[in-house]
C-alpha cells in the first residue's frame, strides 16, 4: 500500500508584531506561490485570516486544532509518519537543527510552536488529496 510522504522544504520563524507578520505572511505568499495557506484560527490569526482576505488571499484557510486533542494528543497522532519516514526534511536546511530540537524537546522544550504548525499542516494534508507544493 502506497502511504503518503510529506516533505517539509522550508521554515521561517521570528517573533514579528502582526503589521509586519502580515507584510511576511504576503511575501512569502508571493515567494512560493502557495495553493493554501494554513493560519491558525485563534488570537491575532483570526485577524490575520480576515485582513488577508479582506485583501484578496482567497487560499487562506482557517488551521483548527483537533477537536478535544491537546497539543500532546496531536502530535501523536502523527508520530507513526515520523517514525516511518514519510515526514521528509532536506538534510542541509539551516534552520533543520533547531526544528529538530524543538521536535525532540516536545512537550517540556522552550518552544511548541513550530510542532503547532506541523501537527497542523499534517493533519490538513492527511485529511486531504493534494499535493506537497500545496502549503506555505
Amino acid at each position: 500500500m502506497w502511504e503518503k510522504r510529506f516533505y517539509l522544504l522550508h521554515v521561517y520563524r521570528a517573533q514579528l508584531d502582526f503589521p509586519e507578520l502580515k507584510r511576511k505572511v504576503k511575501d512569502l505568499a508571493k515567494r512560493f506561490e502557495p495553493n493554501v495557506i494554513l493560519v491558525e484560527d485563534k488570537a491575532s490569526g483570526t485577524q490575520l485570516i480576515q485582513e488577508l482576505k479582506h485583501d484578496g488571499m482567497f487560499n487562506i484557510k482557517p488551521a483548527t486544532p483537533l477537536p478535544g486533542a491537546d497539543k500532546i494528543m496531536r502530535l501523536h497522532t502523527h508520530t507513526t509518519a515520523f517514525e516511518n519516514g514519510r515526514v521528509l526534511f532536506p538534510k542541509d536546511a539551516p534552520w533543520l537543527a533547531d526544528y529538530l530540537k524543538e521536535l525532540a524537546a516536545f512537550p517540556g522544550g522552550k518552544h511548541d510552536d513550530q510542532v503547532d504548525s506541523t501537527t497542523q499542516a499534517l493533519e490538513y494534508l492527511t485529511a486531504r488529496k493534494i499535493s506537497i507544493y500545496d502549503l506555505l
